[in-house]
């Protein structure tokens, strides 16, 4: 009973998954599925995969930059790709766009197939061994599986996935993780030595496009906060020793003009306040951030017992409300010691009328008798 409740609520989250997902998502997942099952034919995966002795002249099999992504021999290796590509969908593409996300996906793919076909090469010229050329495909959505993790880094830095008793697994050590992984695995014989390789430059390719090139909403490229350097990968012991290395790196692009250096722009709107703009990525991962950082400093506060301070009492008749009610008082009384002074036309009237309401003086009187 609780075996098939669990299939439910899997079943229900995939259903979920799947409908929710873009147009985008769904192909390439279609694609993976659909490059499994070709998988079981030999003639496909050397017509798909990327082999480096035909994708060099005379051959250049050049279509498969991008078919070779789709094709998987192992079964959990299509799972994965499955499962990865959804989580994109998910988490990336709200925040990007699908248009974004399909240029990721190329950016990764197709230069990584590249990479992995010159590591091929050197190979070869160190063993001369031609099965590096012709009887070893390059293929799958390891890179972009690297990449993932490179991006789920961005969005949330410093994250803690695992507390155990030794140490704290972070966001930030899941690439170099992935990576050591991936070794284990290809002296086990678990995964192909292609596999290791395309993780690894998928790691580093899409940190580098992150990191300098990628276009934003409000006119910068990359992100250049701390929390995304390339030392942040790596243990804290050396990180800095990584840190001085592609400082020096980074300076040596800059100088053959490959890429360019940050430039972070003052804009003093009045003497008191001055606004510092510096390229990073869009606002909805800025405000992430701050939301974590305030939410820190809240927990911080907590855990401090409330300070009691003595303020000095207050008079009952300086309270605000009197104060108030005093105001409203000289108020009325001000409008109510206002006289209306009539005409002047109508002044003789007046008096006119109040003369002969009065009695005759005492001089009349006598005169009369």
């Amino acid at each position: 009973m609780i075996k098939q409740n669990i299939v439910q609520d899997v079943g229900r989250q995939v259903q979920s998954a799947v409908f929710s997902s873009g147009l985008t998502t769904k192909l390439i997942c279609l694609f993976c599925i659909i490059g499994y099952f070709l998988s079981f034919s030999n003639q496909c995966v050397r017509a798909l995969a990327v082999i480096p002795g035909r994708l060099m002249p005379p051959n250049f099999w050049i279509w498969t930059l991008v078919t070779h992504s789709f094709i998987e021999i192992h079964i959990w290796h299509t799972i994965l790709d499955v499962i990865v590509v959804f989580l994109y969908s998910k988490m990336i593409e709200p925040l990007w766009g699908t248009k974004e996300l399909l240029r990721f996906y190329f950016i990764i793919t197709i230069p990584n197939a590249l990479f992995a076909t010159s590591i091929y090469f050197v190979f070869y010229g160190f063993t001369f061994n031609e099965e590096y050329l012709f009887e070893r495909p390059i293929y799958g959505l390891a890179a972009f599986i690297g990449a993932y993790a490179v991006v789920i880094k961005q969005i949330m830095p410093d994250t803690v996935l695992a507390t155990t008793p030794f140490f704290k697994l972070k966001q930030d050590q899941v690439p170099l993780l992935m990576v050591l992984l991936s070794v284990g695995l290809w002296f086990v014989h678990a995964v192909p030595i292609h596999f290791v390789i395309m993780l690894s430059f998928g790691i580093l390719i899409s940190w580098t496009y992150l990191r300098f090139f990628q276009p934003h909403a409000n006119g910068t490229k990359g992100d250049t906060s701390s929390t995304f350097s390339f030392a942040s990968f790596f243990p804290s012991p050396i990180a800095p020793i990584i840190s001085v290395l592609a400082n020096t790196i980074f300076e040596i692009f800059v100088k053959l003009n490959i890429c360019k250096p940050f430039v972070k722009k003052y804009n003093v709107a009045s003497p008191s306040s001055i606004t510092i703009t510096i390229p990073g990525p869009e606002a909805a991962d800025a405000d992430r951030r701050k939301q974590k950082a305030l939410k820190a400093l809240d927990a911080r506060l907590k855990l401090k017992d409330p300070v009691s301070e003595s303020w000095p009492e207050i008079d009952e008749n300086s309270s605000p409300n009197s104060i108030r009610d005093d105001q409203n008082t000289s108020t009325h009384l001000d409008h109510s010691s206002s006289i209306s002074i009539p005409n002047l036309d109508d002044s003789n009237q007046i008096f006119s009328d109040a003369e002969q309401s009065l009695p005759p003086s005492p001089t009349t009187m006598t005169n009369n008798s």
